[in-house]
């Protein structure tokens, strides 16, 4: 009996000895980094330039793609929605702006999934807020928790409002109402 508790708290205390190493040991690229945008493709996906990437594009170390958390922004061929979300994130963040890249520590088809910020605000909200994305509600929840009312009342704002992939005239077909 006596040996089976020195073997319980052996274990326990290993176990919060790893939990602690891998907190101390957890990556700069988790954390947010200072990027450059190189390039935008889409309404939800663009290219940056940042001292690491955890997830390098094209064998370059400092160049990323980056998948925008919580949202989802119109393809290419989804017309015209596609055209005014890719217009609009490249008038929000231009080439060669800087910006603030949240890495959520997920990734999509060799992309970081990540939060971007211009001075303090959210690139990814603003994009819902204006309609030119909806949610990803799938996971809305494990990939912004902190954040999720925000993002809801982002997009029940913009539905009501009509904007974007919400026209009642002509909606976005893949637009999600989340929960």
């Amino acid at each position: 009996m006596k040996r089976q508790k020195i073997n319980l708290i052996l274990a326990v205390i290993s176990c919060g000895f790893l939990i602690i190493l891998s907190l101390l040991n957890t990556p700069q690229s988790l954390a947010t980094q200072q990027a450059r945008i190189s390039r935008i493709l889409d309404g939800d996906t663009l290219e940056v330039t940042m001292s690491e990437c955890r997830i390098p594009w094209d064998g370059n170390s400092q160049l990323c793609r980056l998948q925008l958390a919580c949202i989802d922004g119109p393809d290419y061929g989804d017309s015209p929605f596609f055209e005014a979300a890719k217009s609009r994130l490249e008038t929000l963040i231009p080439r060669g702006t800087i910006v603030s890249v949240s890495d959520t520590g997920k990734s999509s088809r060799k992309r970081i999934v990540a939060e971007v910020f211009k001075d303090n605000t959210s690139i990814n909200l603003q994009l819902v807020r204006e309609g030119k994305a909806s949610l990803f509600c799938k996971h809305l929840n494990d990939t912004c928790p902190s954040s999720k009312s925000a993002y809801l009342n982002a997009q029940n704002s913009a539905r009501q409002a009509g904007l974007g992939v919400w026209n009642s005239k002509q909606y976005w077909q893949k637009a999600r109402v989340c929960n």
